[in-house]
């Protein structure tokens, strides 16, 4: 299937995303190649949000739309432009972010000040006068929420705003977006959205209500942002901000030759390790996994979205040649315990494959919700032993295609995302990839040790295992090298 860039310019509303990106054609009857459903220029394509209806599709993740729109005349070439790097507009980011709180910080000196003066002149029997809300007022007039969501770790998450009865987010919601909170788009190909997940202390998964806003021209060089909000059944509002670069090229230039994703399983604390931890390849040590994440910062990797690493095999997107998606299977106690604060102190996202049918699943999702983890399906139960004795032993080869789907839809039901999907013990049956497709995930990925490449099968992708009794030179050259 061959690929054709097209350049929208629509109007922006609250559930819409300007955007360019790729449009599958399809060859028509004399074996030309034309939009997918009729003129190119006149008509609008949107994603079908009923995976029963297009095999293989992403099942909408929320309500919002990203509307893609043909523009009626060619899109304007742009001037020549020096190309800015990565890290620059990285550093551009974090000065911008450092300036939001030097902002914050004199709006709060200020009201303290203010409540300081009516304290004395009550205390002196004077008439008070109004405070203003310490949220502060927006030109709408609705107050939003001071600070930050949790910890510095919100990657602007917790900025939430509320209705002015409303109480003050507390953390209630926890918004993660689908890989880093900075999306380098190569100059002029199609921006790739990312996503945004959401989880609610009372409402539980809440990622099918996130909409999202926001304008990206990939002709144009610069800097976009792209704004995600969610509503829960209190009333409570929360956002999450994506800052999207539009680049000619990136520190360490674009992959052409695969992207790796990483897995692992459990972690321990070091300073307490099980037995028997030295020689078992699937535990890692909170030491070593800290030193990783170091390393990948350090050395300017990129995370991408689910959403942009099946655009890359399709062959619709660039990514920079440091990509690296972090994986954890089982959503085990020690992921959950030790991985998730070093994450977040790292700044760097993960994906955490769960086992949707275990008993203390809410309380996973509830107590352990982080910007940097967003939970993706693991099966709901095929996870446990079958009676065919194929494989590794797991239940999915007793399973029908339909049966498979069945199982995915379920857990996709529960986590309320179709974006990826892990095989139980890295069992792939002759039916598994269509029921993968049947049940509309993004990518499915197996055990089977290497990276992923443009043209790759997307139900049966490749990983790489990262050992806990290896060092970190062996990680870095697994890292830099794409092999073990």
């Amino acid at each position: 299937m061959a690929y054709r860039e097209n350049n929208h310019r629509g109007r922006v509303g609250r559930d819409d995303i300007r955007v360019s990106r790729y449009v599958p054609e399809a060859p028509d009857a004399n074996g030309a190649e034309t939009g997918v459903g009729g003129s190119a220029r006149q008509q609008s394509v949107r994603r079908d949000q009923r995976p029963s209806q297009r095999s293989g599709q992403r099942r909408r993740q929320s309500a919002s739309e990203v509307r893609v729109l043909m523009p009626a005349e060619p899109a304007r070439t742009q001037p020549p432009a020096r190309a800015e790097q990565a890290r620059a507009y990285a550093e551009r980011h974090r000065k911008e972010k450092r300036s939001r709180a030097v902002r914050r910080g004199v709006i709060i000196a200020v009201a303290c000040a203010v409540a300081l003066a009516i304290g004395l002149v009550a205390a002196h029997g004077g008439a008070g006068f109004p405070l203003p809300s310490l949220g502060g007022q927006n030109e709408g007039g609705e107050a939003s929420t001071p600070g930050e969501q949790g910890s510095d770790a919100s990657q602007d998450a917790g900025q939430g705003s509320q209705p002015a009865a409303a109480a003050e987010n507390d953390g209630r919601i926890v918004m993660s977006l689908g890989g880093g909170a900075d999306t380098y788009v190569k100059h002029g190909e199609g921006y790739v959205d990312g996503g945004c997940y959401a989880h609610d202390r009372d409402d539980g998964m809440i990622t099918d209500k996130v909409t999202a806003s926001g304008e990206v021209d990939t002709t144009t060089l610069g800097d976009y942002t792209v704004t995600y909000t969610v509503e829960d059944s209190a009333g409570m509002v929360a956002t999450a901000t994506r800052t999207v670069h539009v680049v000619d090229d990136v520190d360490g230039g674009w992959d052409d030759d695969g992207v790796s994703v990483f897995m692992y399983h459990d972690v321990y604390d070091a300073t307490n390790p099980p037995e028997g931890a030295a020689d078992d390849q699937n535990l890692i040590s909170t030491t070593l996994l800290d030193q990783q994440l170091s390393w990948l910062n350090e050395n300017g990797y990129y995370f991408p979205s689910w959403a942009e690493v099946r655009a890359y095999v399709e062959g619709g997107h660039s990514l920079p040649a440091r990509s690296v998606v972090l994986t954890f299977d089982d959503g085990s106690e020690g992921f959950l315990t030790y991985a998730i604060p070093l994450l977040e102190r790292h700044k760097i996202p993960a994906t955490s494959f769960v086992i949707c049918s275990d008993s203390d699943i809410q309380d996973k999702l509830t107590n352990h919700a982080s910007p940097y983890v967003d939970f993706q399906s693991h099966s709901y139960d095929l996870h446990r032993a079958g009676t065919s004795g194929k494989g590794h032993g797991g239940r999915i080869f007793d399973l029908s295609s339909a049966e498979i789907a069945e199982d995915l839809e379920k857990s996709a039901d529960l986590l309320k995302t179709s974006d990826a999907f892990a095989y139980p013990f890295g069992d792939v049956s002759d039916a598994a990839p269509s029921g993968v497709e049947q049940a509309g995930f993004l990518l499915a990925f197996t055990t089977q040790y290497g990276q992923v490449h443009v043209g790759d099968d997307p139900t049966q992708l490749k990983r790489m295992r990262i050992f806990g009794t290896y060092e970190l030179g062996s990680f870095e050259y697994q890292a830099a090298h794409g092999i073990g």
